[in-house]
């Protein structure tokens, strides 16, 4: 008798129990786990916490936000009386018995976590999401406003420990093995929203300052064109600007390098001798500034250089090559310029870095008004593919622009340069700084070329690098032999329809400077090259390097560069390579 008593008792327990269990709330930020459990009197209690999470799902579905706030006041109380029924005689004797007492303490520890949830996650989420409407984070057709975006990435912060420790407490929560399944599959749901804020956390310090915290902003967007290879990116042949007034950011309009900085580079960022050696006096003029591979020097002369000319405080850069256009129109679809020319996520790079020079600057073609034409088309680019990403901005599609950022910083097509240092910092912890490698226990070889010649021979140019096996020395230190080939592949059948602007001053042969760093705290040593002489050897920015001024590489030739590279004394990581970024994976 006893026993089929107890029996039917554990029956409605844990039937009562997954009844209530239930995800309250699957939005943007907002995921919470909640559980309850019944007998008898607590039956309706659990069907009451039912009901309150439906109401309080439905009206944040519905965008009614006064009718959620009444919902959730609702569940507060229902929790209450829950946890006051709990509390009594019946439960607190029910909590003893054998079996039995295993679900009601799991379902104590489970009532505590939804007042928990909702304490510390639906109050603050409704507070934002009435006060920032998720609609209202974009301002007319080119804007956004950062207030919006300031208080959700605050409100992420908020709940993300929130989500970590309800999570901590139904893995200490002694579930009955009957109920452990559905308990790990709620709890491996909210795991999936930890781990994607964790693929965002380290941006959010990043992107908070760049926002400016309510501040007016000033930043430099430049295009920078890798058929004018250069060790920094490109030739930066378009500059616009983003703006932050008054809360709302805007994406002004690209005009030509030539147009918005000055002729020559301030004394204030002036290249130093050492500079001068090293990159052949081209820092003197702030257009050729990437002729040095260090983003954060270059950056610094473009915001110098603009903000004297413009009377303006720049508080920071951001550069960009084709390849990325390329890589956001496949998540945006394709742009149309005003020459009738579809750019999208398959063609952008080949039609921005090959197609239309040879629709512009063939032999054919070719007018005196032709560099205008194209640069207004880069410019026309630029702007319209920034334009289309406020357009059709989509919260669904933050995992995807967020992986374009990842990929650009990853292969220095994207780099960033922020003029406060505490801010620098951040993009510095992120990886897009586009700086010399400063830390020898993540070694980076550096492989950087510059076209010296002008002329659009970039998109020929093929640059490969090897690293061997380590050899452990005695010292601790290890040491990689490393190749580098640059080759020229363009054709004679080619070079017969290009024009000279796109062939340069060579006939088609490739006239630049080759830099090759050592990582930090490591050295270079034998550098032996197949062709166009030796390499002197010098020091820069605590790193030594080996650069030759005066490469030459013919039409469908190639230079090969052997070498040694030897890491800090007990660092046991393979050397990474950066190098420019070029075009031979879109040919």
């Amino acid at each position: 008798m006893n026993s089929r008593k107890e029996s039917g008792f554990t029956y409605i327990v844990r039937t009562a129990f997954c009844y209530a269990l239930s995800i309250l709330i699957a939005i943007a930020f907002i995921t919470i786990v909640s559980m309850g459990l019944d007998t008898m009197q607590m039956a309706g209690k659990a069907k009451s916490l039912k009901a309150d999470l439906g109401e309080l799902t439905a009206s944040i579905n519905e965008k009614d936000f006064e009718r959620a706030d009444v919902a959730t006041d609702k569940l507060d109380s229902t929790v209450d009386d829950i946890d006051e029924l709990l509390a009594g005689k019946t439960w607190r004797t029910a909590a003893k018995m054998p079996v039995v007492g295993e679900y009601v303490g799991a379902v104590d520890s489970l009532v505590d976590i939804v007042k928990i949830a909702t304490g510390r996650m639906i109050k603050p989420a409704l507070t934002v999401i009435q006060d920032y409407p998720l609609d209202s984070i974009k301002v007319g057709d080119e804007g956004f406003n950062t207030y919006t975006m300031e208080a959700y990435i605050g409100l992420l912060e908020e709940l993300n420990p929130a989500i970590n420790d309800i999570i901590g407490y139904l893995d200490d929560i002694n579930i009955p093995d009957s109920l452990g399944g559905k308990v790990t599959e709620y709890t491996d749901k909210m795991t999936l929203i930890t781990d994607a804020y964790a693929v965002a956390e380290d941006y959010l310090p990043l992107l908070k300052a760049f926002l400016g915290g309510g501040s007016d902003r000033t930043y430099l967007l430049a295009a920078q064109n890798s058929t004018e290879i250069r060790a920094g990116g490109g030739f930066p042949g378009s500059i616009g600007t983003i703006t932050i007034v008054d809360g709302v950011l805007t994406i002004g309009d690209f005009n030509s390098v030539y147009d918005v900085l000055p002729y020559g580079t301030p004394a204030s960022v002036g290249p130093s001798e050492l500079e001068n050696t090293l990159f052949g006096n081209w820092m003197h003029y702030p257009r050729d500034a990437s002729f040095n591979p260090d983003f954060e020097r270059v950056a610094e002369i473009w915001a110098k250089a603009y903000g004297n000319k413009s009377n303006t405080t720049v508080d920071g850069v951001i550069s960009l090559t084709p390849t990325i256009i390329q890589r956001l129109l496949s998540y945006m679809g394709e742009v149309q310029l005003s020459d009738g020319t579809v750019l999208n996520g398959e063609n952008a790079t080949q039609m921005l870095q090959h197609d239309l020079y040879y629709k512009y600057f063939n032999n054919a073609s070719y007018t005196d008004g032709t560099n205008d034409v194209v640069d207004s088309l880069f410019a026309e680019t630029a702007k319209t593919t920034m334009s289309r990403l406020v357009d059709d901005f989509d919260l669904n599609k933050i995992a995807g622009y967020l992986s374009v950022f990842n990929a650009g910083a990853e292969d220095r097509t994207i780099m960033m340069w922020m003029a406060d240092e505490t801010e620098q910092q951040y993009v510095r912890d992120v990886g897009c700084s586009g700086g010399l490698n400063d830390n020898p226990e993540n070694p980076e070889i550096g492989v950087y070329i510059s076209g010296s010649d002008p002329c659009k021979l970039g998109w020929y140019v093929n640059v490969n690098t090897q690293i061997g096996e380590a050899q452990v020395n005695e010292d601790g230190t290890r040491t990689y032999d490393v190749t580098v080939t640059v080759e020229n592949t363009i054709d004679n059948n080619t070079i017969k329809t290009a024009g000279t602007y796109i062939l340069g001053s060579y006939e088609g042969a490739w006239r630049g400077y080759i830099h090759l760093f050592a990582p930090a705290g490591g050295t270079i040593s034998d550098v032996k090259a197949d062709s166009n002489g030796g390499f002197r050897k010098s020091k820069y920015e605590n790193l030594e390097v080996a650069y030759n001024l005066n490469v030459m590489i013919y039409p469908q030739k190639s230079m090969n560069i052997t070498y040694k590279v030897t890491t800090a004394e007990g660092v046991t990581t393979v050397p990474k390579v950066s190098m420019t970024p070029t075009l031979q994976g879109y040919r």
